[in-house]
């Protein structure tokens, strides 16, 4: 995250990964099982892929697993960046704990309606700021603001039905290059009227944007309730199947205490930058050439 992003912790955020390759990050994902990571089409790594879970310190205390496939979105445009995600099949799977757990998934009724989430938060290893060379060591993160879809179309003029945005008008927080396919966050409200279990759940996939801190220039999401079938159709095909939406039983989300202090935390603003290029897809090629 970009300007004002605060130090995150395993704790908090248990289920986000660092993508890597040649052990140096790239990008971001999320745990939606222990035999999968989410993430987006957006990057461009080369050599051995592998995530890196339970240690907010990249390189200190992470559990690692290689990447066995990656599912690319079929319908990915990569002119649009629509349909922007994409699912990894781990060579072994991620055992739940206290430092790594997966992330609840909405299905396709819980949509990104600012009045049905309290807080929303994005975390990653990404750029501190636009003009850097060099992700971030440590995990960051910043709490964002839904915005309202057709107000981010009027700003950006290019948006489809399968995003979401998220950030604040007047810019100058974000997150940026580095943080593509990490997870938006969502809370909903203790008192909930929308019938929605108290649990983080996965809103969005770190997308693109305009650039990093601009105004009237949100981060823009994959709209992760879009594409519960495909999830579930595409993890069943590798036969290791997953529903969505997932509930599942995270310790640290058992503690009323942590979820207040998470919704408690300063607020901040904006999204991230547009990708470098193309990452998973990239990341496929190389997994082909390695047979």
């Amino acid at each position: 995250p970009h300007r004002g992003g605060h130090e995150g912790t395993w704790a908090k955020w248990p289920w986000v990964v660092s993508i890597q390759t040649s052990s140096y990050h790239f990008c971001g994902g999320s745990i939606v099982h222990p035999w999968w990571v989410l993430s987006a089409v957006t990057a461009s790594p080369t050599g051995d892929i592998r995530v890196a879970a339970g240690s907010n310190y990249l390189g200190r205390n992470n559990i690692t697993r290689w990447v066995r496939k990656i599912h690319l979105h079929p319908l990915y445009n990569p002119r649009t960046y629509d349909n922007d995600l994409a699912l990894l099949l781990l060579q072994k799977p991620i055992p739940h704990s206290w430092f790594h757990t997966p992330l609840c998934l909405p299905d396709h009724t819980i949509v990104p309606d600012d009045n049905l989430w309290e807080s929303c938060f994005v975390a990653g290893w990404g750029l501190t700021k636009a003009s850097s060379d060099y992700s971030s060591l440590e995990l960051l993160d910043i709490q964002v603001g839904l915005v309202d879809w057709n107000l981010c179309l009027r700003w950006l003029h290019s948006l489809t039905r399968n995003m979401v945005c998220a950030g604040y008008e007047e810019g100058g927080r974000d997150a940026c290059q580095g943080d593509s396919g990490g997870p938006l966050m969502c809370l909903p409200p203790s008192h909930s009227g929308h019938g929605v279990p108290r649990h983080w759940y996965q809103v969005g996939i770190v997308s693109w944007g305009r650039s990093c801190a601009a105004p009237r220039s949100p981060g823009v999401y994959t709209q992760v309730s879009n594409y519960h079938s495909w999830l579930e159709q595409t993890s069943a095909h590798d036969g290791r199947p997953f529903r969505v939406p997932q509930i599942p039983a995270s310790p640290s989300l058992q503690h009323q205490k942590q979820n207040d202090l998470w919704a408690d935390l300063e607020s901040g603003g904006g999204l991230r930058a547009p990708p470098a290029g193309l990452c998973l897809a990239a990341l496929a090629v190389v997994l082909s050439a390695l047979g």
